[in-house]
Parts: structure tokens; C-alpha cells; sequence
């Protein structure tokens, strides 16, 4: 027995420290190694609750019962483009108020990008006539900052919506409730990016006085749009509907043109038009946006549910919204932009923290869980289709399903991960990531300077499970964490 022991080649497996792996290496032998760690990073107060939720029985079977519940109301949502409207109308935005991306935040803490379009947004709406006037009246408290989410809007980036901006009214045509958000800037000097000349209000009032009733004009005329049909087609073109919406922009020229033109708009606000969006790629961005937040909104508040329903951000704070805590969101600082690729000359030392109400599009199968059908955004994740197909595999890993209208053709046409489970992502230390941009924290001129992926910060599902825990009624020496409550403002269009 012992000679064929030790005649025998070892065959290693190292699971955990990574250093005897390395010295068996220096030895030329070989192992093989096994990725491990304990389970909630070796925090025995997690793992407490997590233990107790998978040990009651009855707990455990009305958290999957709810689960399902969330997911098959995700799928069941049929989000439709069903008018255009000014904000002040739509959101029922009374007086000077500026809507805004993230948690609620003061002005003193606001980051730069994001201060900056609140004052573009003040001069667009003729309060001021320049920043000096625009800041005074933030700061004497006669402009009211307020998040998007409360009126059950979104914005990408610095998400600025004031109230004769003109905004998407979607309406989730299975569960009745409305999802809002402003038209796309596109790239360049633009609120959205916190940049804010003469050049951007001249764009902005074309919007809102040329492209906003055109798009409205051919809803009208030729009813309302599918959202999610759409962004179908794009997945299986290239897109993965966060950092890139190309396909889906070209697909919804397509769609609006022949009903904008039956419907009588001159054949030269037509051409400006389809200029305007074959030279914004994002254009579809904030349709996709809109038509999340009005799914995931559905799916919000259902009790016991573990469920991801929302994620946003300001450039300062993260927040999070879990559909078992209903209006009750978690905060935490934002993650620094270190995994961005930068423009030339640019480093995450010039960068804004994280930010955008973007991020809802990864927790309805979108973006980052669909990085796998963009190609030609690989470097976001390694630089190749395999290090995208990894990345959503893992992501399999933190999720209780998967959407059955969003393919990836790479992956064999498989669907996106969906529902991402704050307790999985606790247990294992996998939290999602957004595919994003990166903006300029202190120069008023130059906007963007990168694109990426940002990690959602694990303390918030950390919070979150505290205070699941807590409603619960489960056994814990964590306290109950604090957190915002953003009721949403019963608005005109519902």
C-alpha cells in the first residue's frame, strides 16, 4: 500500500488560500485550484440570518412563494410608449422644483456633474439667467431638489427633470402603472452629462419644442409603442440596452417615422429628427429606463420578497429597493469608478462617484445581465465574448430566474438572469455590475471621460437583509439599518 502511495502522482486540489497552492507550484507540482470563501465574508451575524432563513421551513416556502410572485409579474409587464407630455403636467411637478437622479441629497453634497445640471436645468426653465442666479436659489432654498423615483421617474446619469422638460409617459398596460423619463441629450456638452452652455439649452428647447410633439404626434396616430419588443430585436442585434442602444435606436426609427409623417409633421422636422437620433446612440436608452421602471415598479412591494425591484445612484450615495421592504430604500456610498476604461488623459482621480437611475435596467435581465449580446463592449469585463459570457454566468449565480423575451445569440439564445436575490448575492459575495459612463467631477466642460462597469456596493444587501431580518422577526444583533423612504407622489398620468 505505501510504495503505491508513493508511486502514485498526487493529484492536489487547494480550496481557499492561494499560497499553498503557489508553493506547490514552485515544486512543479501539480493542483488545481477551488475558489472559496466563507459564506456572508465570514460575518457570523449574516450567516445567523441566512441560516434561519433557509431552517424555517414556513420562512423559507413564503420567501420562494414571493419570489415567484415578483418574477412572474416582471414578465407579465407590458410596458407601452402611450404619450409625451411636459413633466410639470405629466409628474404634476407644481412650482420650482428640479428632479434628480439617486437618493435624495443636499445641494452642499452634491457632486459636481450633478450640481452643475441642476443649474443648466434652472436656466432652461428662464429662473435664472446665469449660475451665479441659478445658485442662489438653491441655496436659499426657493428651487426644491427632490429624486426622480418619487415621482416614479428615471434619468440616466445626472437624471435632471424639471417641469417643461417634455417626458415619456409608459404605462404598463398589464398592471395599469406609469413609468416616466426625459428624451436623450445624446453625447457632448449636455445635462445628462453636467455640462451646460448656450449650445445645450438651444438643444434642449428643440426637444422639448420640436422633437417632443412629433414623437407625440406619431403615438397618436399610430398608437403605442412596445417597449420591450423592441429591445427583443436589439439583444439579437448588438445591444445589451445600457451602455449600448444602437441597434434599438435604429429599430425605433424605423417604427416612428411612417406614423410621424401619416400624422402631418413636415418632412423637414422629419429628417432633423432622424439626423438628431442616427447621431445619438443612446437615443433609446431612456425608453428602455422608463419601461423598467414601470415593470419593476409592479413587481415592488410584494411582503417577504428577497428581490432586487431598483438601484440608483448620485455620484455621492447609492440606494436600493428590495420588493419585500416596499418604499423603504437602503443607502451606502457609491463605489468608486475603478473598473472604467478612460479616455486618454483621464484617470478615476478626475471621475464623479457612480451615477444614474440606469442601474434599474440590471435588475429587469438588461445591461450588465445581458453584457453577453454587445460584442463590441468586451473590454468592459476582460476584452473578450468569453470574459461576457463568464460574467453573466456568474451573474446566473445571483439570480432566481431568467427573462423570457431577452436572448443572447452568443449564449446559444439563452435567456438574461433575472431577479437578483439579495440573499445569494450576501452568501456569496457576487453583487451585480452596471455597465456605465463616467463623468468629469469638477470641469464644466468636459463631460465624459470614460465608460465601464460599476460594482453595486454588497453593504447595501448587507442593510437590506438586516432589515428583512427585522420585519421578519428573526433572532439578530444587527440593528435595524437606517434607510429613505420615498413614497411615490401620486402623479397626473396615474
Amino acid at each position: 500500500m505505501s510504495d503505491s502511495l508513493f508511486n502514485t502522482p498526487l493529484q492536489i486540489i487547494n480550496i481557499g488560500i492561494g499560497d499553498f497552492a503557489e508553493t506547490l507550484r514552485q515544486q512543479d507540482v501539480p493542483v488545481v485550484e477551488v475558489e472559496w470563501q466563507p459564506p456572508a465574508g465570514g460575518d457570523a451575524n449574516l450567516v445567523e440570518i441566512l441560516k434561519q432563513t433557509d431552517g424555517s421551513r414556513e420562512l423559507a416556502e413564503k420567501i420562494d412563494a414571493a419570489n415567484q410572485e415578483a418574477v412572474e409579474r416582471i414578465l407579465a409587464s407590458q410596458p407601452r410608449v402611450v404619450d409625451v407630455a411636459p413633466a410639470a403636467q405629466a409628474l404634476g411637478l407644481a412650482g420650482r422644483i428640479i428632479l434628480h437622479a439617486g437618493p435624495p441629497i443636499s445641494w452642499e453634497r452634491m457632486c459636481g456633474p450633478q450640481k452643475r445640471a441642476v443649474l443648466g436645468a434652472i436656466r432652461f426653465e428662464g429662473w435664472a439667467g446665469d449660475n451665479e442666479s441659478a445658485e442662489a436659489l438653491v441655496e436659499s432654498a426657493q428651487v426644491t431638489l427632490s429624486p426622480n423615483h418619487r415621482y416614479r421617474a428615471v434619468g440616466p446619469m445626472t437624471g435632471i427633470i424639471s417641469p417643461s422638460m417634455p417626458v415619456l409617459v409608459v404605462q404598463n398596460e398589464t398592471f395599469g402603472n406609469y413609468g416616466f423619463s426625459t428624451f436623450n441629450e445624446g453625447r457632448g456638452n449636455t445635462l445628462w452629462f453636467g455640462i451646460c452652455d448656450d449650445a445645450t439649452l438651444e438643444r434642449l428647447r428643440w426637444m422639448r419644442d420640436t422633437l417632443a410633439p412629433a414623437v407625440k404626434a406619431a403615438l397618436h396616430h399610430g398608437g403605442p409603442l412596445n417597449v420591450f419588443d423592441i429591445v427583443a430585436q436589439g439583444l439579437q442585434m448588438g445591444d445589451e440596452c445600457h451602455a449600448r442602444s444602437a441597434a434599438s435606436t435604429s429599430l425605433l426609427v424605423k417604427t416612428l417615422m411612417p406614423p410621424m409623417l401619416d400624422a402631418g409633421v413636415s418632412s423637414r422636422t422629419v429628417a432633423d429628427i432622424i439626423r438628431f437620433m442616427a447621431n445619438n446612440n443612446h437615443f433609446f436608452l431612456n425608453f428602455t429606463m422608463a419601461a423598467v421602471k414601470a415593470t419593476m415598479d409592479a413587481a415592488n412591494g410584494i411582503p417577504d420578497s428577497t428581490l432586487v425591484t431598483a438601484m440608483s445612484r448620485n455620484g455621492v450615495d447609492f440606494m436600493l429597493r428590495v420588493s419585500g421592504l416596499g418604499d423603504e430604500w437602503v443607502v451606502a456610498p457609491v463605489s468608486p469608478m475603478d473598473e472604467a476604461v478612460y479616455y486618454t488623459g483621464y484617470s478615476v482621480a478626475d471621475a464623479a462617484g457612480d451615477i444614474g437611475d440606469s442601474a434599474i435596467i440590471e435588475t429587469c435581465g438588461l445591461g450588465g445581465m445581458a453584457i453577453a449580446g454587445a460584442p463590441t463592449i468586451a473590454a468592459f469585463v476582460g476584452g473578450t465574448l468569453a470574459d461576457e459570457i463568464a460574467a453573466v454566468e456568474q451573474l446566473r449565480l445571483i439570480t432566481v430566474a431568467a427573462h423570457q423575451k431577452f436572448s443572447l445569440p452568443a449564449m446559444n439564445s439563452a435567456n438574461t438572469p433575472l431577479g437578483i436575490d439579495l440573499r445569494r448575492v450576501v452568501e456569496s459575495r457576487i453583487v451585480p455590475f452596471i455597465t456605465t459612463g463616467v463623468l468629469h467631477e469638477t470641469s464644466p466642460t468636459v463631460g465624459q471621460i470614460g465608460t465601464g462597469v460599476a460594482r453595486v456596493p454588497v453593504a447595501l444587501f448587507e442593510r437590506a437583509l438586516a432589515a428583512l431580518a427585522h420585519q421578519w422577526g428573526l433572532a439578530t444583533s444587527l440593528p435595524r439599518p437606517e434607510s429613505v423612504k420615498l413614497e411615490p407622489v401620486k402623479v397626473a398620468s396615474a
